[in-house]
């Protein structure tokens, strides 16, 4: 049996009804004064302190306190229902945008190359890094000599190729709950600056011919009549076409994301895929007689020899990708997938583009700039085609201190935008701009900062970084080693060798990335039973982790439960629900034979070059051996065997012979042992249908025990 206590007060104040609750022997009463807040003057602050025992900024949780106390007498104070209504405590307020009329922002370097220096496209690129990186972005102005043909003039593509705009409506209020706009913490009456959304919806069909119509009439009915659309205070009355400078058009577009006072929409195509659509560049081939297959022509800048994108079969990233836009269109604030650099080229006969970038060394201050204004978003597009997407001017940015570079680009010219860097852009009018990534070779730090956040982040790489890196050693390895025999200065040797060599930055790179796969191999796989992976393992699709997408080129854990199932290392407990015995550890290379890539990379011995070369090539899943099946006539390899006698004095000698057998046939006819060079017994050809070494090389070329060849 309980007692219940019904606890009643007075508004009158007479303390012989009031109720104490159990437990409290004291019925001692006393007042609360009701005390205003005067911004002006502190002392009312401290009587209030002095009376309730909390400050100004603990008033709500003093409201609470004194709401289920019954012994309190409120003659004087009748608390309102708001005032006792209990709130939601919010985690972060949004910061109110600091707004300048007279901010400046730093312009991007703009380069003018020679003929001489526009003939080399990387290596003209890899000049101006130094100074053109900390910006973010630079221009580059081509000679005058250099006039491609736009091909989007053509009738097939100009009224036949058909494309879907996204419709963006400025100055629009979003229903979505998680970017609601709050009241700001500082003020009680006038509303702040809000940070401006766009919504994003899908627009009709237009072919470039229609929708220039439509983008020059919207152009002229927005700026000739005053106050019609904007309702700004600062627009010219009926604008010619002429005073319409790129001065004028910024001017509208930041109201129009600063602060807009009515809805408007603009159209823009963005990301076509100019395999489908058309591309503004020919396509000729590298064997014509012409100017046009240089590596400025958007079609071949990926597949440079000079890019490590050569090496890569990925359609997403190697394709060129054209953007249509019209006055006031804009690209929203974003980086380049896995960090790439970007070529951009606006084609003739269009309105120019202004860009805005935060150069990567500024990177961690525009996220948290990002966050801090908008907690709920990180400040980069949606997952989702349409969702609303948040718009912030780059005057608004440099107010928050962050450095923020300017760039005009005009028809003709083109756009250099740096690894790890954010941008934006709006355009002045109808124009159309072609964009390609390339990854030259000071990209891969980038690369592998891009990998391990994609890990953290669980998103799916584009490129496998680790079979890029080891394509790229191959390469290496193969130009070191015909310089070796030949002595014969090539283009590629030139390319590999400053980077090579025993302090060289890609063998630094290659020795850490080892250094990392070697760490968790001895700390994750020491209980799981190791297996070489088969030619079948990724013959179809790069394997990813379950977990984190990670790429698994190097290494991998699977299960006897599911055939189709991997993980990385680190994940390997969340693969399944089966103990570590039925789990096994796949690896592509050992870490002796890793080391041996290092080696051969450093140039410390010829015969780790020629041993590397064997191992590759016997492992080493080729994209034209994608069958685990071998078959006895089928499946040639792409690099042919030569049979042929020679001696070891013939291979120190440099003979001409020598230099036109491939890399893995180099380690099936020589027979190198370190301290042994200068033996010359005759060696024995080999057979052009064995893909195994010969007899006297495999106790050197086959570093592994004779248990992990089954």
């Amino acid at each position: 049996m309980g007692i219940e206590g019904v606890p009643t007060y007075s508004k009158s104040g007479n303390m012989d009804i009031i109720s104490t609750p159990p437990g409290f022997v004291s019925q001692t009463s006393f007042v609360l004064r009701n005390v205003r807040r005067d911004k002006e003057s502190t002392r009312s602050v401290s009587t209030q302190e002095q009376t309730t025992g909390f400050g100004t900024d603990g008033e709500d949780s003093c409201n609470m306190f004194l709401t289920n106390r019954p012994w309190i007498v409120h003659g004087h104070t009748i608390p309102s229902s708001e005032a006792l209504r209990p709130r939601k405590t919010e985690g972060r307020r949004r910061r109110p945008l600091k707004v300048s009329e007279t901010e400046v922002l730093e312009e991007a370097p703009v380069f003018n190359p020679t003929e001489e220096e526009f003939s080399d496209t990387l290596s003209y690129i890899s000049s101006l890094r130094d100074r053109a990186e900390p910006y973010g972005i630079c221009c580059v102005v081509p000679p005058p000599s250099w006039k491609p043909p736009c091909l989007l003039k053509e009738k097939k593509i100009w009224e036949a190729s058909t494309f879907f705009p996204q419709v963006q409506l400025f100055g629009s209020h979003t229903e979505n709950p998680k970017i609601k706009k709050e009241a700001d913490a500082d003020s009680d009456d006038a509303a702040p600056e809000e940070v401006q959304f766009c919504r994003i919806e899908r627009g009709p069909g237009y072919t470039l011919e229609t929708f220039k119509v439509f983008a020059d009439s919207y152009k002229k009915r927005h700026f000739s009549t005053k106050d019609e659309v904007m309702g700004s205070e600062n627009s010219s009355t009926s604008l010619k076409p002429e005073e319409l400078t790129v001065a004028v058009i910024e001017k509208e577009y930041r109201q129009l994301v600063e602060s807009p006072l009515v809805e408007i929409g603009v159209l823009y195509g963005n990301d076509l895929d100019t395999t489908t659509f058309g591309s503004g560049f020919p396509l000729s081939a590298p064997s014509e007689s012409c100017k046009y297959p240089s590596g400025w022509n958007l079609n071949s800048t990926a597949k440079l020899p000079g890019s490590l994108l050569s090496l890569e079969d990925c359609e997403s990233i190697c394709v060129p990708r054209l953007s249509v836009g019209m006055c006031l269109s804009s690209q929203f604030w974003k980086s380049e997938k896995e960090r790439l650099y970007s070529l951009c080229y606006l084609h003739v006969g269009g309105a120019p583009k202004v860009w805005y970038s935060v150069a990567g060394c500024h990177r961690s201050k525009f996220t948290a700039a990002m966050k801090s204004l908008i907690p709920e978003m990180s400040g980069e597009q949606p997952k989702k085609s349409y969702d609303p997407v948040m718009i912030m001017s780059a005057y608004q940015l440099s107010m928050e201190g962050i450095p923020v570079t300017r760039c005009v680009q005009n028809p003709g010219q083109y756009v250099i935008i740096f690894p790890g860097a954010y941008y934006s852009a709006f355009d002045c009018g109808f124009n159309c701009l072609e964009k390609a990534n390339f990854a030259p070779l000071d990209w891969l730090p980038h690369g592998d900062i891009a990998v391990q956040l994609n890990q953290e982040k669980s998103k799916k790489s584009l490129i496998s970084y680790d079979k890029l890196l080891l394509s790229a050693a191959r390469e290496a390895v193969k130009c070191l080693k015909e310089y070796a025999l030949s002595k014969k200065n090539t283009a590629c040797y030139t390319r590999w060798n400053d980077s090579c060599g025993m302090d060289g930055l890609f063998s630094n790179i290659v020795k850490s990335r080892i250094k990392q796969e070697k760490n968790r191999r001895e700390f994750l796989s020491n209980s799981l039973e190791s297996q070489r992976m088969d030619k079948s393992y990724d013959s179809v699709s790069k394997r990813e982790c379950c977990v984190c997408l990670g790429d698994l080129y190097l290494s991998a854990v699977k299960c006897s439960c599911s055939a189709d199932r991997y993980s990385c290392l680190s994940h390997m407990r969340k693969l399944c629900a089966c103990p570590c015995d039925r789990k096994s550890f796949l690896y592509r290379y050992t870490i002796d034979e890793l080391n041996l890539l290092v080696e051969a990379l450093e140039g410390k011995k010829l015969s780790s070059m020629f041993r590397w070369a064997g191992i590759d090539q016997k492992y080493c899943t080729a994209p034209a051996t994608t069958s685990s099946q071998p078959e006895e006539g089928k499946g040639k390899e792409t690099d042919e065997v030569t049979p042929c006698n020679i001696t070891r004095k013939d291979v120190a000698a440099g003979t001409k012979e020598q230099t036109r057998v491939k890399a893995r046939s180099m380690a099936d006819i020589l027979n190198v042992k370190d301290g042994n060079n200068d033996a010359k017994e005759t060696l024995k050809s080999c057979s052009k249908k064995s893909n195994r070494p010969c007899e006297n090389d495999s106790s050197e070329v086959n570093n592994t025990p004779k248990k992990q060849k089954q």
